[in-house]
């Protein structure tokens, strides 16, 4: 009796000691707006008018890995890796489809790949460099971002620039939502800065501001 109860004590520290070295379960996470939220184009049924070539030629060197990077003024270090937090997808990729969903709803444009007459409609050029993609915890998104938009006809492009920040509690799911809603207000003030009309931003941030040259 003496050495099956020592050897079931082993047995269930053994159990114990995988347990605490099992590893926390990977979550995913996309940038993409749930199909129920899409909202429906201002421009359905008409016929499109111009294609929109859409480039995003940089993201942050930092946030450009399958892992979620957050930053955390309480920990140390302040910027965390969360290896248990992954992108579906390229963080790129997901940028380029957000940016170009936004866009192409409010100007009423489609991507000129899709076309196959593209080289006879005019083209919309947009080039677009992302420089802060940060993920606060408990605290704000932020998203600052430079781009040319060189317009069907015109002599040469546009440079301009834009920053938005919105608030965002203590979760990562929160965290991905206020970075895709924050995206999407990107693309409300690049399409607002090449129609010259008002962003027609939905919901508030603590910041909103663009501007060209």
């Amino acid at each position: 009796m003496r050495r099956t109860l020592s050897t079931w004590v082993c047995q269930l520290g053994l159990v114990g000691l995988l347990g605490g070295c099992a590893a926390a379960p990977i979550r995913y996470y996309s940038l993409a707006a749930p199909a129920t939220d899409q909202p429906v184009s201002s421009v359905a049924g008409t016929a499109v008018q111009a294609g929109l070539s859409l480039v995003v030629t940089q993201i942050p060197a930092e946030a450009e890995r399958p892992q979620l990077v957050v930053r955390d003024p309480a920990r140390d270090p302040a910027v965390q890796v969360l290896n248990d937090s992954l992108w579906a997808a390229p963080l790129g990729d997901q940028i380029h489809a957000v940016l170009a969903e936004g866009l192409g709803r409010r100007l009423g444009a489609v991507d000129a790949r899709r076309l196959s007459d593209a080289q006879t409609r005019s083209v919309r050029r947009i080039e677009v460099r992302i420089d802060r993609f940060d993920l606060v915890w408990g605290r704000f998104v932020a998203l600052d971002a430079d781009w040319t938009d060189r317009a069907p006809g015109a002599d040469g492009p546009r440079l301009c620039r834009a920053s938005v920040r919105l608030p965002a509690t203590a979760s990562v799911a929160a965290l991905v939502e206020a970075q895709r809603q924050a995206l999407d207000h990107l693309a409300a003030l690049i399409a607002a800065e090449a129609s010259d009309s008002p962003a027609d931003l939905q919901g508030g941030s603590t910041l909103s501001e663009s501007g060209c040259t």
